[in-house]
Parts: C-alpha cells; sequence; structure tokens
C-alpha cells in the first residue's frame, strides 16, 4: 500500500514537472510572461522534479549526466543532447508512470479548453491567433497522451 502511494506521488510530481517545464519553455519563448512568473514556473518545475527524482534528476536535467556512482554514466554523457528541454524526459524517465500520463492529459487539455474559453470570450474583433494555436495544440496533446493513459 505504502509503495503504491509513493509511485502514485512521483507520478504525479513528474507530471507536474513536465507541465511546468513545457510551460516555462512555452512562455520562454514567446516571451511573454513577466519575469515574476518565469520565476515561478522554473520554481515549480526543478521542485518538482527534485521531489520526483531526486538531485539525480537535476543534474542530469544541467547536463552533467549521470552521478558518478552509476552504472552507465558514459553512455548518458555520449547522448546528452544540447537544448535544456530534451534533457527534462530522461530526467523524469524514472519517476515516470501512469499517474505522470493522467496529469499530462487532464493539464494539456486544460490548457486546450481554457485557451478556447478566453478565445470566446474575447471582446475585440479579432480573436488573438496564439490562443486559438495553444487550444489546438493543447486539445491535440491531450487526445495524444489519452492513449497512453489507458495502455
Amino acid at each position: 500500500m505504502r509503495s503504491a502511494l509513493r509511485r502514485a506521488l512521483r507520478g504525479t510530481l513528474s507530471g507536474v514537472s513536465a507541465l511546468a517545464f513545457l510551460a516555462f519553455g512555452g512562455a520562454l519563448y514567446a516571451r511573454a510572461a513577466p519575469p515574476a512568473v518565469l520565476a515561478g514556473l522554473a520554481a515549480v518545475a526543478v521542485g518538482t522534479l527534485l521531489a520526483a527524482g531526486g538531485r539525480s534528476a537535476v543534474r542530469e536535467l544541467l547536463g552533467r549526466g549521470p552521478a558518478a556512482g552509476d552504472e552507465d554514466a558514459t553512455v548518458g554523457a555520449k547522448q546528452d543532447p544540447d537544448w535544456w528541454l530534451a534533457r527534462v524526459e530522461p530526467a523524469l524517465d524514472d519517476s515516470w508512470n501512469r499517474w505522470s500520463e493522467v496529469v499530462l492529459t487532464v493539464g494539456l487539455a486544460a490548457v486546450g479548453v481554457g485557451s478556447f474559453v478566453l478565445v470566446a470570450t474575447h471582446t475585440g474583433e479579432e480573436p488573438p491567433l496564439g490562443l486559438l494555436v495553444t487550444g489546438t495544440l493543447g486539445i491535440n496533446g491531450a487526445l495524444l497522451t489519452l492513449a497512453f493513459v489507458f495502455d
């Protein structure tokens, strides 16, 4: 019972971390968020990564690879991607489970539906194109990850 609860908590934290890193990367790319929001997203992303995967996951995200005691430390160093966002998936790999898929699916669906609600309530003449794209990507992402939840 205790290990099932621990797996559920680690999976939930992994899903939240993936969503936070995705939001942080999107906000950096769009240059649309104030520094306080960026700092908050970064804190949530790194904090949940640390809670779900431990220090080794944070080291892997920073590009320092697995710890020296790991048996495949040389393999991880050779396959280290240059882009920081590409290192999130390997860092979360050990703690990723079905709970992570559920959190990711629900989070992407919430982003998609929320974007479309903002478009529907927009008072201007032309709806913001960014919200339409975000809504479409959120709903499509939720539908794609839904298949992994029931796998």
